[in-house]
């Protein structure tokens, strides 16, 4: 992993815990079991669209209220600083809540792209634009995240991606270049 120049993280269930309740929500929305969440809204009339996006921005804030750092998410960001390694965060939570997570557990990353800012993952525009930014190439840029989304993402954008903080491996562990239980792991190869 030596390659590794810059890191995009997820949010939710990466940096930080999540708590949202996807099922309940798309219950409230009505949206089909089956169906992604931003998809089903594109779906709708403009008017369900924002009564929708009411219900949803409510359930973000409450998570974010509670949200707190993954077991060594933190010292992984520090030591990431201490490397002078870029860093940026790519989530499909919107705005405010986002902005909520990060104060309230103090994330030293400064770049940040929400889903009003740009297609959200796993469309690679955002991961994309980032490693733009940084003046990188995308082999070297690492997607790191917990979910199916993100390492799609990180193929598409052709970066390496990580999957990270899980009990057991998931169905998707197939898309992930790299896979770590923890933080503790990913750190020990990147920094040992």
């Amino acid at each position: 992993m030596k390659h590794i120049r810059g890191i995009i993280f997820d949010l939710d269930g990466t940096l930080v815990t999540s708590s949202l309740d996807f099922l309940a929500i798309k219950h409230e929305i009505g949206c089909p079991d089956h169906e992604d969440v931003l998809c089903f809204l594109k779906s709708l009339p403009e008017q369900k669209q924002h009564e929708a996006m009411s219900i949803i921005h409510r359930h973000e804030l409450r998570d974010a209220e509670r949200s707190e750092w993954m077991p060594g998410a933190r010292a992984f960001v520090d030591q990431c600083l201490v490397e002078n390694i870029p860093m940026a965060i790519v989530t499909r939570n919107s705005h405010h809540p986002t902005r909520v997570k990060i104060k309230r557990n103090s994330i030293p990353i400064h770049r940040v792209i929400t889903r009003e800012n740009s297609k959200p993952k796993p469309d690679p525009s955002a991961l994309l634009q980032i490693a733009n930014d940084f003046g990188l190439s995308t082999y070297s840029m690492l997607m790191v995240g917990d979910y199916k989304y993100d390492l799609e993402a990180g193929r598409n954008a052709k970066m390496h991606s990580c999957l990270i903080n899980y009990p057991s491996l998931p169905d998707y562990h197939h898309l992930a270049d790299y896979t770590f239980e923890h933080f503790d792991l990913l750190h020990q190869a990147m920094f040992k």
